[in-house]
């Protein structure tokens, strides 16, 4: 069989048989030298092998002599052979078929080739054989099956393996394998648990560099936000985002932003690719008043024209808003687990379980529970169990907590930073907290008690007592003295104590006592005032003190005003004015001239001060010692008007009024008289003087010198109604009321037996028995009733509640008599911008109470009928 094969390819290897040649070829026969007959067979061929006649016998000697058999030389050779007769020419074809090569047999040969390489790699059964059976035999048609056994044993040896490496090995090198959809699994899997198992906030970031895709990105996500907003801060949330824009988190630290802001609006614009950005907003954008009605047992909202705003499974909502709604961005409501917020779109921001929720700062809610208090975020959770008596709210990080008498402080987290042991915690600012234990103080800051750097011992309570001053700051008193801190803790006073400490009445600083002297000492420790006993303090004025035995005034800057040898010093007036008094004599010193007058022959006095250019001189009525009478003097003590008046009094318009005998007169502040008619008495009123005379009203107008005469029954009430772009008066005379122009005072006539002028253009009048709506304007009559209330809706716009035949009606200024007297009562729900009207009647018989909800003209938008049980949840109490 060896001879036969090797004869055939020496006979196809040449036509000429030499006998050199064919010596040769029995030599190497005889010793089995098969590689070297093939390598002289190939060298007598030309070097361009063109005949597949040749390259088939060579494959059928690599495939079928044992001693040199070499699959991957016959699958060669029968490939070469296969190529050439695709390119062949018929006549080649012709040619090679004598020799019993044909295509057929070509493929068939090819298949028993790709068949033994088979069979030989399931006799092996390894990853790497059939890896090798593929890449050397690609067009096989037991390829599929290969490729599924490869697989197959390339991801058992991963599974025994069991390790991301492996995983990863096998997905990189199959990764159109059906085992990868698995392995990948494995592998992100066991690289997650193996990079991340009790990892950092570094290590958790350097996993989500080098594993961007893996499917426990999210729960790394999750970790590090955890761990990067742990305190709860607004700056670690903003930090998150800044840099994890593209997490999951983000979205979740930009919401928890949201609901901590009180400036929401700035929220949206920050963060203008913020996926949620228009949900949030168009809660922003809704502001419009709501109301809370029921239907079908439950409580539902809405809006002022009786559209369904909010609906759900509401038990009720909170009292709060059965009076006038709510603008409020959450709604209290209750369903049968419990009392939670709702958002405006029925989102629950506070679950629906609790029996209390109590505000404690923006975003954050104090929650009870089985009558214990616990903190929830809105839209997070608890963030601390409902477990304590009381929760207070002492910093962005810290909460006070009591359990009975004791209080401790607890962070966010539910960890306790001081021990329930306290007596008494003081919340001075966002970075400061006193304690007392067992009656003394200690001092801790915001950051020492979160970080747990404070000591609880006895020994660090060693304040006796506190004191709160302005702005935030406080004294701590130690052995007897009292020490000023700062807002941040800080020990202000810079190791001076002091036996007393107050606030003064502005904002310039304190007033501080060592022994008797006081001082007034300013934010900076400087000293504004030194040296002063008994010091009084004069809001809006400034300071008296006594020093060396006379009496110093002070504005509140420091800078002195005056020094006086007296028993007394005093401000007058808010032009600082001084009144001096020694052995029982007076004088006063005026603060913008200096000047100084002499009181002594005076028992009273009143100072004014009238503006006259850029300058207010004072004028002064006071009362003679000699013959108990007032006069009028300048500053300079000049008499004005002599001492012959029993009453002298002067107003800032520059009027005098002064009584002389039995009348009083008017008089300018140069001492003479307005008018010659003399008063029975004159009464200012707010730039006006009302001036009687037997039993009869007139009016002066100082701004015109305009005057009418005791001519009405009493005094003149000036209205806010115009005619003719004249302002109105309310005058009474002959017993009837009317409305008057001070031009057309003297003839005007009145009619009304009650009159009470209102506004656009309207009065109510009593005529005939009842009350009548008057239009001014056109003297018409537009409402009558038997009683009114008036309610305003803006500065021209009101409504009146009415009551004729003792049902309720309703008139609006803009649209008139809109809802007519026929209910048993009637409300306003809405605002000045959108009213809405409840008007209610009750059936006594069925015990039900009809309900129609009307706007400002009267429509009605929305209509309820509700048994008693149903209206207590609505009713407005």
């Amino acid at each position: 069989m060896k001879f036969y094969f090797l004869l055939l390819l020496f006979c196809a290897c040449t036509n000429t048989l030499f006998a050199q040649n064919v010596k040769s070829f029995w030599k190497l026969l005889e010793k089995g030298e098969y590689i070297k007959i093939e390598k002289k067979i190939q060298k007598e061929k030309n070097a361009e092998v063109t005949d597949a006649v040749l390259q088939s016998y060579l494959g059928l000697y690599f495939f079928h002599v044992p001693k040199v058999s070499n699959l991957d030389s016959a699958y060669y050779y029968f490939q070469s052979a296969d190529t050439l007769w695709n390119a062949a020419s018929d006549d080649q074809i012709n040619s090679w078929s004598k020799s019993y090569v044909t295509e057929d047999s070509i493929k068939n040969w090819i298949q028993n080739v790709e068949k033994t390489g088979f069979d030989h790699t399931l006799d092996s059964m390894t990853e790497q054989g059939f890896a090798t059976y593929i890449q050397k035999f690609p067009h096989a048609l037991y390829i599929p099956r290969a490729i599924e056994l490869r697989d197959s044993l390339g991801f058992e040896n991963a599974k025994k393996e069991h390790s991301y490496n492996a995983y990863e090995a096998f997905v990189r090198t199959y990764p159109e394998a059906k085992q990868a959809e698995e392995a990948q699994h494995q592998y992100e899997l066991l690289v997650y648990h193996s990079k991340t198992k009790d990892a950092d906030e570094k290590v958790l970031a350097q996993f989500l560099l080098e594993h961007p895709n893996n499917k426990y990105r999210e729960k790394v996500e999750g970790q590090l936000y955890k761990l990067r907003t742990e305190n709860r801060s607004r700056s670690d949330y903003e930090q998150f985002v800044r840099d994890y824009p593209q997490s999951i988190y983000a979205d979740s630290a930009i919401a928890h932003l949201w609901y901590f802001s009180i400036e929401k609006d700035s929220i949206l614009t920050h963060y203008p690719s913020w996926s949620e950005k228009e949900y949030y907003g168009s809660i922003l954008n809704e502001k419009e008043r709501v109301f809370p009605v029921c239907s079908n047992e439950e409580v539902i909202f809405i809006d002022a024209n009786g559209r369904p705003y909010l609906e759900g499974d509401f038990v009720s909502a909170s009292s709060d808003y059965n009076c006038h709604g709510t603008t409020n961005i959450y709604f209290e409501v209750k369903k049968e687990a419990g009392i939670g917020w709702v958002d405006r779109k029925g989102k629950a921001v506070v679950a629906c379980q609790y029996e209390e929720i109590i505000p404690l700062e923006e975003g954050l809610v104090s929650v009870r529970k089985n009558n214990k208090y616990g903190i929830y975020a809105l839209n997070e959770g608890e963030w601390m169990p409902t477990i304590y008596d009381q929760v207070l709210r002492v910093s962005n990080r810290l909460f006070g907590v009591r359990k009975k008498s004791r209080w401790g402080l607890i962070s966010l987290d539910g960890e306790i930073k001081f021990p329930v042991e306290a007596g008494q915690l003081i919340h001075i600012s966002d970075n400061i907290v006193l304690v007392m234990k067992k009656g003394r103080w200690a001092s801790y800051t915001e950051s020492d008690i979160f970080e747990n750097n404070i000591s609880t011992a006895d020994s660090i309570f060693k304040f006796e007592g506190y004191k709160l001053l302005k702005d935030q700051w406080y004294a701590l008193s130690e052995a007897g003295k009292w020490s000023i801190y700062s807002p941040n803790g800080k020990k202000w006073s810079k190791g001076v104590t002091y036996d007393e400490i107050r606030d003064t009445s502005n904002e310039g600083g304190w007033l501080v006592r060592n022994d008797s002297l006081w001082q007034l000492i300013n934010y900076d420790m400087k000293i504004k005032i030194d040296s002063m006993l008994q010091p009084v303090l004069v809001q809006g004025k400034g300071v008296i003190s006594k020093w060396n035995g006379k009496w110093n005034a002070y504005q509140w800057d420091g800078s002195k005003i005056s020094e006086h040898d007296s028993d007394t010093l005093s401000f007058l007036n808010k032009e600082l004015d001084l009144l001096i008094e020694k052995e029982k004599k007076y004088w006063v010193k005026f603060f913008q001239s200096e000047k100084t007058l002499s009181l002594h022959k005076y028992k009273e006095w009143n100072i004014t001060h009238i503006q006259q250019d850029s300058l207010s001189p004072a004028f002064l009525s006071v009362k003679s010692k000699r013959n108990n009478r007032y006069a009028l003097l300048n500053e300079s003590g000049s008499q004005i008007m002599t001492p012959q008046f029993s009453k002298l009094n002067v107003y800032k318009e520059g009027v005098v009024t002064a009584k002389y005998g039995s009348l009083e007169y008017l008089y300018s502040v140069k001492g003479k008289k307005v008018y010659n008619e003399g008063y029975s008495s004159i009464k200012y009123d707010n730039g006006v003087f009302h001036l009687k005379s037997k039993g009869k009203y007139g009016l002066f107008v100082p701004d015109s010198s305009f005057r009418i005469p005791p001519i009405f029954d009493e005094p003149l009430q000036r209205t806010h109604l115009k005619k003719e772009g004249e302002q109105l008066w309310m005058g009474k005379k002959a017993g009837k009321y009317g409305l008057l122009s001070l031009s057309n005072a003297k003839t005007a006539k009145l009619y009304y037996e009650k009159m009470k002028p209102i506004n656009n253009g309207l009065a109510f009048v009593w005529e005939d028995e009842k009350w009548k709506l008057l239009d001014v304007v056109n003297n018409t009559i537009a409402l009558e009733c038997e009683s009114y209330e008036l309610f305003a809706l803006s500065d021209d716009q009101f409504w009146i509640r009415y009551v004729k035949k003792n049902k309720f009606g309703v008139y609006t200024s803009k649209f008139g008599d809109v809802i007519f007297p026929e209910f048993e009562s009637i409300e306003n729900m809405g605002d000045i911008q959108r009213p809405l009207f409840i008007g209610k009647q009750y059936i006594h018989q069925a015990k039900l109470n009809i309900l129609l909800y009307m706007d400002l003209q009267g429509k009605v938008v929305f209509q309820t009928i509700l048994n008693e049980n149903q209206y207590s949840k609505i009713k407005c109490e």
